[in-house]
């Protein structure tokens, strides 16, 4: 039966040494994971090991992702500085890697320079037998850049879906790079909520269903590209004040129920 993997949960304060045993018992199979460098990224992957959760994969951190678009040194540190992660990465045995591209609705023009940083950060993850999946963000052309640019097929694309509804809500990300999607990232929203200017607010991590995303059409889509990967949430618990009336054991087995009501709804 397919897997159903979610990260801890974002914005709470709970240790995530505290969430691994809950995401256990509530049902889950596997775990990602933000990590910028600092984390005990080691120390999670034996406890993730030690409970017989899958450690799908980690995100990289996006605070600075423009700099991968900056010329000079700015550029070449921050390139420096990601492949350190990826080495983390693979000294905690993680093969997948998620990243952004940009980050917020402003960022400095696609370039040469910036797409040679992302060539080259890809060789080295291929080094160390990680791939990179590309996250849909803002509506910016970098994502189309990059992935046109990397053409290896040992990385691909990350289909955020809640994403794509409140930043990109007019474009099928799938049909641009269904071919290429390795995973996913699940949660809902309500959408553009202020039609003409895109807000990373509403960005609300909501558990599915309790925004306004078609769910049939999204699993639609993810069946026309045969997907066949595990139903991974990213979710939080600071949007819906319902949410934070709930421990967590309770919140991960409500997100656990959700998950498999998608689940259902895929080949």
């Amino acid at each position: 039966m397919r897997h159903i993997h979610i990260c801890p949960i974002v914005g709470s304060k709970i240790p995530i040494e505290e969430q691994i045993p809950l995401i256990k018992k509530t049902g889950f199979d596997g775990f990602f994971t933000m990590y910028t460098g600092s984390e005990p990224l080691g120390s999670w992957a034996r406890l993730l090991k030690d409970h017989q959760l899958d450690f799908e994969a980690v995100h990289g951190p996006f605070q600075f992702a423009n700099r991968m678009w900056e010329a000079g040194k700015t550029g070449d540190g921050y390139l420096d500085f990601m492949k350190s992660i990826l080495y983390d990465c693979r000294q905690a045995q993680v093969h997948r890697f998620i990243l952004h591209t940009t980050v917020g609705n402003h960022a400095p023009q696609v370039n040469k320079e910036g797409l040679a940083r992302f060539q080259d950060l890809c060789d080295y993850a291929k080094s160390l037998e990680i791939h990179i999946c590309f996250e849909n963000i803002e509506p910016l052309p970098h994502l189309r850049a990059v992935m046109d640019s990397v053409q290896d097929p040992f990385h691909g694309f990350c289909w955020d879906i809640g994403h794509n509804l409140c930043y990109t809500p007019d474009t099928d990300m799938l049909k641009f790079y269904g071919d290429r999607l390795m995973c996913l990232h699940i949660h809902d929203n309500r959408g553009v909520t202020q039609p003409g200017n895109i807000d990373y607010r509403d960005d609300l991590h909501l558990l599915p269903f309790d925004g306004i995303l078609d769910w049939d059409w999204y699993a639609s889509r993810l069946n026309l590209c045969h997907y066949q990967g595990p139903v991974t949430l990213e979710v939080s618990d600071q949007n819906r004040p319902e949410y934070l009336s709930m421990s967590a054991e309770e919140y991960f087995a409500a997100a656990y129920e959700r998950g498999c009501r998608i689940r259902e709804k895929l080949n």
